[in-house]
């Protein structure tokens, strides 16, 4: 067996990246709906009642260009059971600090200082998440449809670091529960967490769980130091490792897949020469115009606000 590097392009790519993980399991493809599904079938374990097929309704399309106001970095699905999904990877957000009640730590036990910290946007992911939930609720029904025909939805949000340090676990999941009883009011929306910077990349893969090792496979796919342990994930046989691998593999190998990349690579250092020289200036204008071209961009709301420090008022302004 040849190195998973061979192909030195391979190194280039993470899966942590947005846009590389939407071209993985948002281009509609056979072999990338497959990967879709085996993905969501993991993550929201679902041994016994399989997701056979996705749909995706927001593949990639001819003359796709990473920074255009039209660009959706999120994967939007609807599987045959009927379900409506959104999945997303996000590299850039802070913890999630509010404090847990002690009745829910004593299930939960509490988290070390996790190795790795994703930097740079809002704290105000959860509500973004949130968001997103209740546009696909929102979409689920058809004019004049009755409530009890409602698609269940659910946001699936990879996240390269930390969000939630006050708990252990890898994999969250968010419900509509009564507050001391915690029954269920409805089951139509549900959002799921999987933060990548809790993964053990020390633990042997023989020894993780189906989820683990997806999440492990995500973190380190495209990590040339990691090729070794890269191959153990491959070993274990995990449908959803394997497929992602054979989409993955391929998309190193596609010179489109590169060029875009690097407009995006190019275009985030932009952003970045951006607010160097605005902070060296030291004028609100400067913060102004570049808010006014990453709005242009299509760059959401928080991301502006965390790159200039200006209001959301001021923004939505421009």
């Amino acid at each position: 067996m040849g190195s998973l590097f061979d192909n030195t392009y391979r190194s280039q790519f993470s899966l942590t990246n947005d846009l590389v993980f939407y071209l993985i399991y948002g281009a509609d493809t056979e072999e990338s709906n497959r990967a879709l599904a085996a993905l969501l079938n993991v993550i929201l374990d679902r041994k016994d009642d399989p997701i056979v097929k996705v749909h995706v309704l927001n593949t990639v399309q001819k003359g796709f260009k990473p920074g255009d106001k039209s660009t959706i970095m999120d994967v939007k699905a609807e599987a045959d059971s009927g379900e409506l999904i959104d999945v997303e990877m996000q590299r850039y957000v802070l913890p999630f600090l509010k404090a847990i009640p002690a009745a829910e730590t004593s299930l939960t036990g509490t988290a070390e200082t996790p190795e790795r910290t994703a930097k740079g946007a809002s704290r105000a992911y959860p509500e973004r998440s949130l968001f997103y939930g209740a546009r696909l609720v929102n979409s689920s029904l058809a004019s004049g449809e009755d409530y009890d025909k409602m698609k269940k939805s659910i946001v699936i949000s990879f996240i390269d670091g930390v969000i939630f340090p006050q708990v252990q676990c890898l994999h969250t999941e968010f419900l509509m529960q009564e507050k001391q009883a915690h029954f269920t009011l409805t089951d139509k929306l549900s959002i799921h967490f999987l933060e990548l910077g809790k993964i053990d990349g020390k633990k042997d893969p023989a020894d993780m769980t189906p989820l683990e090792c997806l999440c492990a496979y995500i973190r380190f796919a495209g990590d040339g130091t990691r090729e070794d342990y890269v191959n153990k994930l491959l070993e274990t046989g995990e449908e959803a490792v394997n497929m992602s691998e054979y989409v993955f593999k391929k998309l190193t190998e596609d010179d489109i897949a590169r060029e875009m990349l690097e407009r995006q690579i190019k275009a985030e250092h932009d952003n970045a020469t951006w607010l160097k020289y605005a902070k060296e200036d030291g004028y609100e204008t400067a913060m102004i115009e570049i808010a006014q071209k990453m709005k242009r961009a299509g760059k959401p709301l928080e991301e502006i606000k965390a790159f200039t420090g200006l209001e959301a008022e001021t923004i939505e302004k421009l």
